[in-house]
């Protein structure tokens, strides 16, 4: 009886060795589509906010919106000023495989987009600037 037998090594360490290359090449891929949908998600929030803003100042709309905030299930914070306003958005992503990864990732991605009237804002100033000139002389 030999004690020092190397017979089935081989096979032990295919048994071992591959299937934990496969998990972790696995992972990597999920990890991989998780930060580009991430990044799509990002732009896409991008997108809304930005049309949110141009619509609060009647001025500006995007004709090119393919998603609403409802759709995209993101959270919209619209905040009026007298010259137009500024829309915050905020989105949670959680990665749904998490592969070898102790828990699953999460991010949240947030955009915040101002607007501004220009006709109006140009008015005001003009109307600023008489009432001092008036009150100067």
């Amino acid at each position: 009886m030999k004690i020092k037998s190397k017979k089935g090594s081989y096979i032990m360490e295919a048994a071992i060795v591959l299937p934990m290359i496969i998990l972790a090449t696995i992972t990597a891929v999920l990890i991989i589509m998780f930060f580009y949908s991430q990044m799509t998600q990002r732009s896409s929030l991008h997108i809304i906010l930005r049309s949110e803003a141009g619509a609060m100042t009647e001025k500006t709309t995007y004709h090119y919106v393919e998603a609403s905030a409802g759709e995209l299930g993101a959270e919209l914070y619209r905040k009026k000023s007298a010259f137009g306003g500024s829309v915050y958005g905020k989105k949670y992503l959680i990665m749904p495989n998490k592969g070898l990864l102790g828990k699953k990732g999460t991010f949240v991605a947030e955009g915040c987009w101002h607007a501004v009237d220009g006709t109006a804002y140009v008015r005001y100033c003009n109307l600023v600037k008489g009432i001092r000139n008036d009150a100067d002389e």
